[in-house]
C-alpha cells in the first residue's frame, strides 16, 4: 500500500477503511487515528496524531483515553456525544473542537466511528 491509497479524512466509512490499512502505514496520514476499545483503553495510537498534535512519545496504548491520554476530552461536548451516540446505536459522528497538544486555540475537525468487533476511532484533522 502506497500512501496515495490511505484513506481520507472524509472518507464516507471511514473506521471501516482504517481497519483495511496495515497499522504501521496509519502513520502516514495526513490526520490522527486512534482506536479505543469497548472499555475505552487506547488499542491504537497513530504516529500521525502523535506528530500533529505535538503530543510527543508519551505513553498511550494500554491507557484509558478519557483518563489518562485526553482529560481535556473527558466532558459532556467531546465524551458526553461519543456516550450519548453508543446508547443510541451505531457510531457516527462528525464535529469541531478546539483545542490541541501544542496549541490550545488549534481548530479541530473531529469524528469518531465504530470500530469493528467494538469501541470506536476517533480521528483528528487539524485545520490550518
Amino acid at each position: 500500500m502506497v500512501v496515495a491509497d490511505l484513506p481520507r479524512f472524509e472518507t464516507p466509512q471511514l473506521a471501516k477503511a482504517l481497519e483495511a490499512v496495515p497499522e504501521a502505514m496509519l502513520d502516514q496520514l495526513p490526520f490522527g487515528a486512534i482506536r479505543v476499545d469497548a472499555a475505552g483503553i487506547v488499542r491504537v495510537y497513530s504516529g500521525a496524531e502523535r506528530r500533529l498534535s505535538g503530543s510527543g512519545e508519551r505513553p498511550r496504548l494500554g491507557l484509558d483515553f478519557f483518563a489518562g491520554v485526553a482529560p481535556c476530552m473527558n466532558n459532556p461536548r467531546f465524551r458526553g456525544r461519543i456516550e450519548a451516540a453508543l446508547a443510541a446505536g451505531r457510531l457516527d459522528l462528525g464535529f469541531g473542537w478546539t483545542g490541541d497538544f501544542a496549541d490550545a486555540a488549534r481548530s479541530l475537525r473531529v469524528r469518531v466511528q465504530s470500530a469493528n468487533g467494538g469501541g470506536y476511532w476517533i480521528c483528528m484533522l487539524r485545520e490550518d
